[in-house]
């Protein structure tokens, strides 16, 4: 399953297996979404990272730090 690298509002870099609603684009919803941060355990605003501007390493810790699989 394909996994998205997302920063949330604290800054900290997690992944998640879907990042809902990602096709409709920021123009509509706006970019970020309501996700449980794995580091801070709470709801964050997250937005997918710009993996150009990380280092190989941040993203391997980010994709070994996962979020909580959606119930709803």
């Amino acid at each position: 399953m394909e996994r998205t690298v997302v920063r949330c509002a604290e800054g900290h870099l997690f992944s998640t297996a879907t990042f809902p609603l990602q096709n409709l684009g920021p123009g509509r919803l706006g970019p970020g979404r309501l996700i449980r941060c794995p580091l801070c355990a709470r709801l964050r605003s997250s937005v997918p990272a710009d993996l150009g501007t990380l280092t190989g390493e941040q993203i391997q810790q980010a994709l070994r730090r996962e979020a909580a699989e959606f119930l709803a």
